[in-house]
Parts: structure tokens; sequence; C-alpha cells
């Protein structure tokens, strides 16, 4: 057997940008190593770079034809 801490959390999505950093800070509060931290951090950053890439792309298109 693998012993495993979990961390429960729920998100009022009414305010989601504040829930989600206290969520991201109770995640790197439990993490004993610099480079654990910096590591989540890194993968979190190239995450969010890319689903802002991703709108972005999807949502010029539609600014274009707004704009006509």
């Amino acid at each position: 057997m693998k012993a495993r801490a979990l961390l429960e959390c729920t998100i009022d999505t009414a305010s989601p940008a504040a829930e989600l950093s206290a969520t991201i800070s109770a995640v790197l509060a439990v993490l004993p190593s610099a480079e654990q931290r910096l590591s989540v951090l890194r993968s979190l950053d190239d995450e969010i770079g890319r689903a802002l890439a991703e709108f972005e792309a999807a949502s010029k298109p539609q600014e274009t034809e707004d704009a006509a």
C-alpha cells in the first residue's frame, strides 16, 4: 500500500481567481522542498500560458466578425 496525502478543496466560482490562488497556496504549503514548489509553479505557468493562447486564438475571429 502507498500512503498518500490528499487535499480536498471546494471552490466558490463566484470569485474564481481568489479561490484558485488560495488553492495553489494550500498545495504549495504542503510540498516539502523549494524544488517541488518551483516545479508546480512552472507547470501551472505553462498550462495557464497555453490556455490563454488558445483563448486568445479562439476569440480573434470573433472579434474580427464583431468589428465588421
